[in-house]
This record gives structure tokens, sequence and C-alpha cells, in this order.
């Protein structure tokens, strides 16, 4: 029996030993893969170049706005506090039913109503709108996309036309929390300010580096201007197979030497939901979107994005595989554990050390990225000191959650095309501009 035991316990002190190491590799083999966009991060450190723009640019605003009238008077009032010449754009809100409470609102502030009955989708709803644009005539110099939960800066629409001098076909505008606003005071909450981590990440931890170097930014389907001539050139919104029209517009960018450019000057405020579950179902919904969109343009990009794009636009199925890997290893050994206590091995504590190790793999690797990320954004997040610690640690446990929903993607393949409505925060009703 003593023999027994030695033998068991040198077996497990072998297999946690070889364990250990083979995660230790595993995880510099994925840092070394992954460098180059975790030198990225840092590429806000230093304030961006301020661009200048001399001419006055005409812009169409197009607020896709399907059931959204409780929450787009925050965009109308925003929209009339404009510095911009109101002569210089135009504001165009798509509706799905003639009798959306929003047409009301948005005639109200003098925009153009388009009523697109046959959307299922975001992308529906732009490319309907914009073909009928084309149709007219009209001629715009620049699209911008802002979603109808959205706020905006006084001087966005100034910061956006400067950014216009980039030459760029797509550019990307800063996006901030909108529930940080003073107005929105008391709708903000822990759920809030983690998912809103995630605009540091695209942004300043990602386009700002991207934007310097060349590279093709993350697209955002907010705060997102399209070249008048681009769109011209594309006859309308083509990207309509999936719900992420934004991550396709990347991918698009990215084949086809479509240049992008990223201006942390013009700040686009985003609405984030109080509620868990809202905030999963989002998340949910927008990886699908991002893995489907992968696979639509994983040809395309083979065949016509450069090596340096193609690395950045796909460099994010790295952790999807780390963290799939550690989150494996870590059940594995959570289950070899459990089985060896029920078998009656007075050792099954010991396979607690790698099912531990995967464990703060994921949980150390997500919290040093939000350690940078409130440290890139710290001038822009109202928190006090202990509310940062706790969006510090909790965080990482929230993102972990991306696990189970990338699973839940890559595996089912599934992607839901009906609309789902978002609970919202709600907005003044009456906006008159």
């Amino acid at each position: 029996s003593r023999i027994l035991r030695r033998n068991q316990e040198k077996f497990m002190e072998k297999l946690i030993e070889i364990s250990l190491k083979i995660l230790f590799w595993i995880t510099v083999g994925f840092v070394v893969l992954y460098l180059p966009r975790i030198i990225g991060w840092f590429g806000a450190l230093r304030p961006q170049k301020r661009l200048t723009n001399d001419k006055k640019s005409r812009f169409a605003l197009l607020v896709p706005a399907r059931n959204e009238s409780l929450a787009i008077g925050d965009l109308f009032r925003a929209i009339g506090e404009q510095d911009y010449d109101s002569d210089f754009f135009d504001v165009h809100v798509i509706v799905k039913e003639p009798d959306d409470p929003t047409i009301e609102m948005a005639e109200n502030i003098g925009a153009h109503v388009h009523v697109v009955p046959e959307q299922t989708c975001k992308g529906d709803a732009l490319d309907g709108a914009l073909k009928t644009i084309l149709t007219a005539g009209e001629k715009y110099d620049a699209y911008l996309i802002i979603d109808a939960d959205c706020a905006l800066a006084p001087d966005f629409l100034s910061r956006m036309n400067d950014a216009m001098a980039s030459g760029a076909d797509v550019i990307c505008a800063k996006k901030l929390v909108k529930n940080h606003l003073p107005a929105k005071k008391g709708t903000s909450n822990i759920w809030t300010d983690c998912n809103g981590v995630i605009w540091t990440l695209i942004d300043d931890m990602g386009n700002r580096f991207k934007s310097d170097h060349g590279i093709t930014c993350m697209t955002v389907g907010t705060g997102l201007l399209l070249r008048g001539s681009l769109i011209e050139k594309l006859g309308g919104w083509p990207y309509r197979e999936t719900l992420t029209e934004d991550i396709e517009l990347m991918y698009d960018c990215a084949a086809n030497g479509y240049s992008t450019y990223y201006t942390s000057y013009a700040k686009c405020y985003v609405e984030e939901s109080p509620v868990h579950s809202m905030t999963n179902k989002r998340r949910w919904r927008w990886m699908h979107g991002v893995v489907a969109s992968r696979r639509l343009y994983r040809k395309k990009l083979r065949q016509g994005g450069n090596l340096k794009n193609r690395y950045y636009t796909t460099a994010l199925g790295l952790t999807y595989l780390y963290m799939g890997i550690c989150t494996a290893y870590f059940a594995f050994f959570a289950c070899a554990s459990l089985f060896t206590a029920l078998i009656g091995n007075p050792l099954w504590y010991r396979m607690l050390i790698p099912a531990a190790a995967g464990f703060g793999a994921i949980y150390l690797s997500f919290f040093l990225m939000t350690a940078c990320a409130l440290i890139v954004e710290h001038k822009n997040l109202p928190y006090k000191f202990f509310h940062r610690l706790a969006v510090l640690f909790v965080h990482p446990l929230f993102y972990m959650e991306y696990i189970r929903i990338v699973g839940d993607a890559i595996l089912f393949k599934k992607e839901r095309r009906g609309w789902e409505g978002i609970e919202r925060v709600e907005a003044p009703e009456e906006v008159h501009v």
C-alpha cells in the first residue's frame, strides 16, 4: 500500500511537472506570436498628431433608428449642439415601420426619414437609405454612421472634418462610454464600466497604432465615416451577410486596400446597458457576427490582403486559440481532481495545481490587458480609486465570459439573422433644434 501510494505520488508529481512546462511553453509561444499586437497597446501613450482641414466637407449623418425613440433624444440634442455649420450636413434617419414614433422626433429636427420595411439587420437599413440618396443624385463628401443610442461631443463633426485631411477612405472616431456623461448620471455600474473597456482595447490600444502604421483599423459601426467616393463605388452598403456589417467592412478594406484612419479627437459616446443579461446579448450577437465575417472573407484576405493586414485583422484568433487551450487545460485537471477524489485517492488536491495554473493564465492575461487599458484611458475615466480597483479585478472575469460565447460561435456556427431589441437607457423624447 505504501509502495503503491508512493508510485502514485511520483506519477502525479511527474504529470504535474510536465503539464506545467507544457502550459509555460504554450504561453511563451502565444506571447511571441501576439507580441506585435501587444506592442500596439502602447501606441496611444504619445499624443496623436492633430490634423487640420481648411475645406468644409459636406456630411450625411446616417442614423439607423428602428424602434429607438426611447434613446435617440440624446443624439438629436447632440446634433443640434454641433459647432459645425449646419449648412454642411444633413441628417438621415432610417426606420422600418411608417408609424415608428422616431419619425416625428426626426422631423422635429429637420431630418430626412427613410422607411426601409425590408430590413432584417443594420446593413439592410444602411443599404436602403444609401441607394435612395444615390438615386436622388445627392452628393456628399462623406457619410457618417451614428447609432441611435449614441451622443456626440460638440466638436465631433469639426474633428471628423479635420480627419478628412488624412485622405483615408474610412475614418474611425474615438468611442467613450455615454453613461459617464454628467447628463446620464446614475446609469452606470460595474457592467457598463467593464463592457466599456472594449472601446479602449479597440481604439487607443489598437486602432491608434494601426492608423499610425498604415494598417487596416478595426471598424466599429458607430462614429464611422466612409468617403463619398467609396460609397459611390460600392453603390450602397454591400456588407449584409452577417450581423456585424462593420467587421465585414474591415475585412473588405484589408482585402481591397481601402485606406483607414483613426482619430482620437472626434469623440462619440456609446451607451452601455447597465443590465448584465443585455450586455451578454450584445456580446453574443457581436461575436457570432465576427466569427461569421471571418469565415466569409477568409479567401478574399488570402488573395488580396498583405501580410501585415492579414495578421492584425486576424490576431484576435490567436487569443481565441490560447484561451481555448487554457480552458481545456483547466477543465481537464479540474475533472482529474474530481475523479481522483471520487475513487478515494488522498492526493486528489494536487491535481488542482495545474487546474489553478490554467485558470490563472487566463485571468492574468486579461488582468494585464485591463491594467494597460486603465492606464491608457485614465484621463477619460471618471472613476474613484476603489471603483478603478473593482474594474481592474472584475473585468478579467467579465472578459472570460467571451470564452463561452466564442466557443459557441465557433463550434455551432449559428448566427441569428432576426432583429432583437436591446434594453435602452431612456433619453428626452421631445427634441427641437
